[in-house]
């Protein structure tokens, strides 16, 4: 009995400091750059939206005790930090932002698009981010972090090649999806997405027909939809253009084989 109470007395002593981010993309990224040198919590869970994201008090808790908060301008932050005293980075701090392909009321930073996960060029500066607070946090694993870093970096210039190669090689140039996260991403690869969802809600009867023509133009096979969305303008439209819909996960964990899908989807026709 001595001996567990011992154990008990000890564990918070070999309990790894906290950093906090807002959704799992960002977790990815300081996964990789800081490895089992501190517990990563990602506040968003799985399949919820940004936009309508609240978060339980127990969340709240947890991010209290975080050593730091790396933001990235997604739309719950700003609600959060002003009710907590927890040390706050963006990661985004070496990137402009640009619009959104619509203007969407609820997003922070005036309506700027917060996707930056969604390009490797643009990680890449993420991750750069990232190794300085890691390396302000612990000093003495600058060393094992810098690896980390450059391991990270040498996959996502190899990546960033093959999604280019693919872009190159396919006669894709524009694609359909429900909500514009993917602007950094057509940017990047010279595309152009083009949005079903109008000013952040449902676009009315003529506003979807006005698509069907555009998508028409543009010879549109494939609508891409995300999980946190809803369904049922892609569904019409795919109907009315005999388009199949794909679902691509803006929010998934694994940023690397996520972006290789979402590339292998969008050059596809």
């Amino acid at each position: 009995m001595r001996y567990i109470l011992l154990l008990f007395l000890w564990l918070p002593l070999f309990a790894r400091e906290i950093i906090a981010v807002s959704i799992l993309p960002q977790k990815y990224i300081v996964d990789r750059i800081v490895g089992e040198a501190f517990e990563t919590i990602a506040l968003l869970p799985p399949g919820a939206s940004p936009a309508t994201f609240a978060p339980k008090p127990s969340t709240i808790l947890k991010l209290k005790k975080s050593k730091l908060y790396l933001t990235i301008g997604v739309p719950f932050e700003q609600a959060l930090l002003s009710r907590i005293e927890t040390p706050s980075v963006d990661m985004g701090r070496y990137l402009k932002r640009f619009a959104m392909d619509h203007h969407h009321e609820e997003h922070d930073h005036e309506g700027l698009d917060p996707h930056l996960w969604l390009s490797p060029p643009h990680i890449m500066l993420l991750a750069r981010a990232t190794l300085q607070e890691a390396i302000h946090l612990d000093p003495k694993a600058k060393e094992t972090f810098l690896h980390n870093y450059r391991t990270f970096i040498k996959e996502l210039g190899a990546l960033d090649a093959k999604i280019y190669k693919k872009i190159l090689r396919s006669s894709t140039k524009s694609f359909l999806v429900y909500h514009p996260s993917f602007g950094y991403f057509a940017k990047v690869y010279d595309l152009r997405q083009i949005a079903i969802e109008q000013e952040g809600k449902e676009p009315k009867p003529k506003e979807l027909m006005e698509l069907v023509k555009l998508a028409k133009k543009e010879r549109i096979e494939t609508i891409f939809i995300e999980p946190q969305f809803p369904k049922k303008s892609a569904l019409f439209l795919a109907k009315k253009l005999g388009a199949k819909v794909v679902t691509i996960d803006p929010l998934a964990y694994d940023l690397l084989s996520n972006l290789e899908k979402i590339a292998d989807a969008v050059s596809r026709r």
